[in-house]
Protein backbone atom coordinates (compact mmCIF):
# COMPACT_ATOMS: atom_id res chain seq x y z
CA UNK A 1 0.00 0.00 0.00
CA UNK A 2 1.40 3.40 -0.99
CA UNK A 3 0.46 6.57 0.88
CA UNK A 4 1.03 9.70 -1.20
CA UNK A 5 2.78 12.30 0.96
CA UNK A 6 4.84 15.24 -0.22
CA UNK A 7 3.85 17.77 2.42
CA UNK A 8 7.26 17.65 4.15
CA UNK A 9 9.08 18.51 0.94
CA UNK A 10 6.51 21.07 -0.23
CA UNK A 11 6.99 22.99 3.03
CA UNK A 12 10.78 22.54 2.79
CA UNK A 13 10.74 23.94 -0.75
CA UNK A 14 8.80 26.99 0.39
CA UNK A 15 11.17 27.54 3.33
CA UNK A 16 14.28 27.23 1.16
CA UNK A 17 12.82 29.58 -1.47
CA UNK A 18 12.22 32.21 1.22
CA UNK A 19 15.73 31.78 2.65
CA UNK A 20 17.26 31.95 -0.84
CA UNK A 21 15.72 35.36 -1.60
CA UNK A 22 16.59 36.66 1.89
CA UNK A 23 20.23 35.65 1.37
CA UNK A 24 20.33 37.02 -2.18
CA UNK A 25 19.11 40.39 -0.89
CA UNK A 26 21.72 40.28 1.85
CA UNK A 27 24.48 39.54 -0.69
CA UNK A 28 23.57 42.70 -2.61
CA UNK A 29 23.62 44.79 0.57
CA UNK A 30 27.01 43.37 1.59
CA UNK A 31 28.52 44.22 -1.81
CA UNK A 32 27.23 47.78 -1.51
CA UNK A 33 28.49 48.02 2.08
CA UNK A 34 31.89 46.61 1.19
CA UNK A 35 32.39 49.04 -1.70
CA UNK A 36 31.12 52.00 0.32
CA UNK A 37 33.48 51.30 3.24
CA UNK A 38 36.35 50.03 1.08
CA UNK A 39 36.48 47.00 3.38
CA UNK A 40 38.17 43.97 1.81
CA UNK A 41 37.15 41.91 4.85
CA UNK A 42 33.48 42.51 4.11
CA UNK A 43 33.92 41.85 0.40
CA UNK A 44 35.77 38.63 1.19
CA UNK A 45 32.89 37.54 3.41
CA UNK A 46 30.53 38.36 0.55
CA UNK A 47 32.21 35.64 -1.52
CA UNK A 48 31.48 33.22 1.31
CA UNK A 49 27.84 34.39 1.48
CA UNK A 50 27.45 34.07 -2.29
CA UNK A 51 28.52 30.43 -2.01
CA UNK A 52 25.83 30.05 0.68
CA UNK A 53 23.21 31.46 -1.67
CA UNK A 54 24.25 29.11 -4.47
CA UNK A 55 24.03 26.13 -2.10
CA UNK A 56 20.56 27.22 -0.93
CA UNK A 57 19.44 27.52 -4.57
CA UNK A 58 20.64 23.95 -5.22
CA UNK A 59 18.89 22.68 -2.09
CA UNK A 60 15.68 24.44 -3.17
CA UNK A 61 15.89 22.94 -6.67
CA UNK A 62 16.39 19.40 -5.36
CA UNK A 63 13.52 19.80 -2.88
CA UNK A 64 11.30 20.78 -5.85
CA UNK A 65 12.39 17.62 -7.69
CA UNK A 66 11.68 15.49 -4.60
CA UNK A 67 7.99 16.48 -4.76
CA UNK A 68 7.45 14.81 -8.15
CA UNK A 69 5.23 11.74 -8.29
CA UNK A 70 6.61 8.26 -8.94
CA UNK A 71 7.31 7.12 -12.50
CA UNK A 72 8.29 3.85 -14.18
CA UNK A 73 11.95 4.93 -13.89
CA UNK A 74 11.63 6.10 -10.26
CA UNK A 75 9.02 3.76 -8.84
CA UNK A 76 9.44 5.10 -5.29
CA UNK A 77 9.22 8.68 -6.48
CA UNK A 78 11.87 11.38 -6.19
CA UNK A 79 12.03 11.89 -2.41
CA UNK A 80 15.66 10.79 -2.24
CA UNK A 81 16.67 13.84 -4.26
CA UNK A 82 16.19 15.71 -0.98
CA UNK A 83 18.85 13.53 0.67
CA UNK A 84 21.08 13.94 -2.39
CA UNK A 85 20.78 17.69 -1.90
CA UNK A 86 21.70 17.38 1.79
CA UNK A 87 24.82 15.35 0.90
CA UNK A 88 25.95 17.80 -1.79
CA UNK A 89 25.30 20.88 0.35
CA UNK A 90 26.99 19.39 3.43
CA UNK A 91 30.11 18.41 1.46
CA UNK A 92 30.20 21.80 -0.29
CA UNK A 93 29.96 23.80 2.94
CA UNK A 94 32.51 21.56 4.72
CA UNK A 95 34.94 22.24 1.85
CA UNK A 96 34.25 25.98 2.21
CA UNK A 97 34.92 25.70 5.95
CA UNK A 98 38.32 24.11 5.26
CA UNK A 99 39.08 26.94 2.81
CA UNK A 100 38.24 29.43 5.58
CA UNK A 101 40.64 27.57 7.88
CA UNK A 102 43.37 27.68 5.26
CA UNK A 103 42.97 31.44 4.89
CA UNK A 104 42.48 32.21 8.58
CA UNK A 105 45.38 30.27 10.17
CA UNK A 106 48.19 32.28 8.47
CA UNK A 107 46.48 35.52 9.52
CA UNK A 108 46.90 34.55 13.16
CA UNK A 109 50.60 35.26 12.66
CA UNK A 110 50.26 38.17 10.21
CA UNK A 111 47.08 40.07 11.21
CA UNK A 112 45.57 42.44 8.63
CA UNK A 113 43.92 45.77 9.43
CA UNK A 114 40.14 45.95 9.09
CA UNK A 115 37.51 48.70 8.88
CA UNK A 116 35.85 48.45 12.29
CA UNK A 117 33.04 50.90 11.46
CA UNK A 118 32.10 49.05 8.26
CA UNK A 119 32.24 45.73 10.08
CA UNK A 120 29.84 47.02 12.74
CA UNK A 121 27.18 48.21 10.28
CA UNK A 122 27.29 45.10 8.09
CA UNK A 123 27.36 42.81 11.15
CA UNK A 124 24.09 44.30 12.42
CA UNK A 125 22.50 43.82 8.98
CA UNK A 126 23.89 40.27 8.82
CA UNK A 127 22.47 39.31 12.22
CA UNK A 128 19.01 40.58 11.21
CA UNK A 129 18.90 38.79 7.84
CA UNK A 130 20.41 35.53 9.08
CA UNK A 131 18.06 35.48 12.09
CA UNK A 132 15.09 35.73 9.74
CA UNK A 133 16.42 32.72 7.81
CA UNK A 134 17.00 30.67 10.97
CA UNK A 135 13.50 31.45 12.23
CA UNK A 136 12.03 30.20 8.95
CA UNK A 137 14.07 26.97 9.01
CA UNK A 138 14.11 26.13 12.73
CA UNK A 139 11.23 23.62 12.54
CA UNK A 140 12.28 22.06 9.22
CA UNK A 141 12.15 18.25 9.05
CA UNK A 142 14.20 17.42 5.96
CA UNK A 143 17.98 16.91 5.99
CA UNK A 144 18.24 19.64 3.35
CA UNK A 145 16.67 22.19 5.69
CA UNK A 146 18.84 21.00 8.58
CA UNK A 147 22.03 21.40 6.53
CA UNK A 148 21.12 24.96 5.54
CA UNK A 149 19.92 25.75 9.08
CA UNK A 150 23.29 24.71 10.55
CA UNK A 151 25.10 26.96 8.09
CA UNK A 152 22.78 29.90 8.78
CA UNK A 153 23.34 29.44 12.54
CA UNK A 154 27.06 29.44 11.86
CA UNK A 155 26.64 32.70 9.96
CA UNK A 156 24.79 34.25 12.93
CA UNK A 157 27.62 33.25 15.27
CA UNK A 158 30.06 34.70 12.76
CA UNK A 159 28.25 38.04 12.51
CA UNK A 160 27.79 38.27 16.30
CA UNK A 161 31.52 37.63 16.67
CA UNK A 162 32.27 40.25 13.99
CA UNK A 163 29.99 42.71 15.79
CA UNK A 164 31.86 42.15 19.05
CA UNK A 165 35.19 42.28 17.25
CA UNK A 166 34.34 45.57 15.53
CA UNK A 167 33.53 47.14 18.89
CA UNK A 168 36.83 45.89 20.32
CA UNK A 169 38.77 47.19 17.30
CA UNK A 170 37.26 50.63 17.73
CA UNK A 171 39.10 50.91 21.05
CA UNK A 172 42.04 48.53 20.59
CA UNK A 173 43.97 48.45 17.31
CA UNK A 174 46.08 45.52 18.47
CA UNK A 175 43.18 43.06 18.39
CA UNK A 176 43.33 42.28 14.65
CA UNK A 177 44.43 38.70 15.41
CA UNK A 178 40.97 38.05 16.87
CA UNK A 179 39.43 38.25 13.37
CA UNK A 180 41.07 35.02 12.07
CA UNK A 181 40.67 33.41 15.50
CA UNK A 182 36.89 33.85 15.32
CA UNK A 183 36.83 32.56 11.73
CA UNK A 184 38.66 29.39 12.79
CA UNK A 185 36.13 28.76 15.56
CA UNK A 186 33.18 29.15 13.17
CA UNK A 187 34.81 26.90 10.57
CA UNK A 188 35.42 24.12 13.12
CA UNK A 189 31.80 24.44 14.33
CA UNK A 190 30.52 24.06 10.75
CA UNK A 191 32.76 21.06 10.03
CA UNK A 192 31.61 19.23 13.18
CA UNK A 193 27.85 19.85 12.80
CA UNK A 194 27.64 19.40 9.04
CA UNK A 195 29.81 16.30 9.37
CA UNK A 196 27.14 14.83 11.65
CA UNK A 197 24.40 15.81 9.18
CA UNK A 198 26.39 14.22 6.33
CA UNK A 199 26.85 11.00 8.33
CA UNK A 200 23.09 10.77 8.97
CA UNK A 201 22.38 11.43 5.28
CA UNK A 202 24.67 8.57 4.28
CA UNK A 203 22.85 6.31 6.75
CA UNK A 204 19.63 7.00 4.84
CA UNK A 205 21.28 6.37 1.46
CA UNK A 206 22.70 3.08 2.78
CA UNK A 207 19.17 2.03 3.86
CA UNK A 208 19.94 1.84 7.56
CA UNK A 209 16.93 1.22 9.80
CA UNK A 210 15.64 4.72 10.73
CA UNK A 211 16.85 5.91 14.13
CA UNK A 212 13.31 6.78 15.22
CA UNK A 213 12.06 3.27 14.43
CA UNK A 214 12.06 0.85 17.38
CA UNK A 215 12.18 -2.56 15.68
CA UNK A 216 11.65 -4.56 18.89
CA UNK A 217 8.62 -2.50 19.90
CA UNK A 218 7.16 -2.64 16.37
CA UNK A 219 7.51 -6.42 16.10
CA UNK A 220 5.96 -6.91 19.53
CA UNK A 221 2.91 -4.88 18.43
CA UNK A 222 2.56 -6.97 15.26
CA UNK A 223 2.90 -10.25 17.14
CA UNK A 224 0.22 -9.08 19.59
CA UNK A 225 -2.35 -8.97 16.75
CA UNK A 226 -4.85 -11.80 17.02
CA UNK A 227 -4.04 -14.36 14.33
CA UNK A 228 -0.36 -13.42 13.81
CA UNK A 229 1.90 -16.35 14.71
CA UNK A 230 5.38 -15.22 13.64
CA UNK A 231 7.33 -12.68 11.58
CA UNK A 232 9.41 -14.44 8.93
CA UNK A 233 10.91 -11.52 7.05
CA UNK A 234 11.11 -7.81 7.88
CA UNK A 235 12.80 -4.88 6.15
CA UNK A 236 12.47 -1.12 6.66
CA UNK A 237 14.43 1.76 5.19
CA UNK A 238 13.92 5.49 4.89
CA UNK A 239 13.36 7.36 1.65
CA UNK A 240 14.42 10.77 2.91
CA UNK A 241 15.03 10.61 6.65
CA UNK A 242 11.32 11.19 7.34
CA UNK A 243 9.11 8.77 5.38
CA UNK A 244 9.94 5.06 5.27
CA UNK A 245 9.28 1.96 3.17
CA UNK A 246 8.58 -1.45 4.73
CA UNK A 247 8.21 -5.04 3.56
CA UNK A 248 6.85 -7.62 5.96
CA UNK A 249 6.17 -11.37 5.73
CA UNK A 250 4.15 -12.88 8.57
CA UNK A 251 2.82 -16.31 9.43
CA UNK A 252 -0.86 -16.10 10.26
CA UNK A 253 -3.71 -18.35 11.30
CA UNK A 254 -5.89 -18.31 8.21
CA UNK A 255 -8.81 -19.26 10.38
CA UNK A 256 -8.79 -15.59 11.38
CA UNK A 257 -9.82 -12.58 9.27
CA UNK A 258 -6.77 -11.96 7.06
CA UNK A 259 -8.00 -8.54 5.88
CA UNK A 260 -8.47 -7.43 9.49
CA UNK A 261 -4.90 -8.51 10.27
CA UNK A 262 -3.57 -6.49 7.34
CA UNK A 263 -5.58 -3.45 8.36
CA UNK A 264 -4.15 -3.60 11.90
CA UNK A 265 -0.60 -3.87 10.54
CA UNK A 266 -1.23 -0.82 8.31
CA UNK A 267 -2.54 1.13 11.30
CA UNK A 268 0.52 0.33 13.42
CA UNK A 269 2.92 1.07 10.55
CA UNK A 270 1.41 4.47 9.83
CA UNK A 271 2.43 5.64 13.31
CA UNK A 272 6.06 5.23 12.23
CA UNK A 273 5.91 7.39 9.06
CA UNK A 274 5.80 4.25 6.89
CA UNK A 275 4.31 5.45 3.59
CA UNK A 276 4.84 2.33 1.45
CA UNK A 277 3.96 -1.05 2.94
CA UNK A 278 4.15 -4.49 1.34
CA UNK A 279 2.63 -7.27 3.46
CA UNK A 280 2.79 -10.96 2.58
CA UNK A 281 0.73 -13.37 4.63
CA UNK A 282 1.96 -16.94 4.81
Amino acid sequence: MRIDTHHHHKKAGENLAFVFFINLTFNILVVIGGLATNSMAILADCIHDMSDTISIALAWALEKVSQKDSTDEYSYGYQRFSILGAVIISIFIIIMAFIILREAVPRLFVPESVDAGGMLIVAVIGIIFKSISVHRLHDGETFNEKAILIHQLGDIFEWVAILALSLILMFWDGAQYLDPFVSIGIALWLIFNLGRNLYKSFEVLLQKTPNYFDVVEFKSQILAIDGVEAIDDFHIWSLDGIDSVMTLKVNVDFGKNAEKIKKEIYTISNRYHVVDITIELD
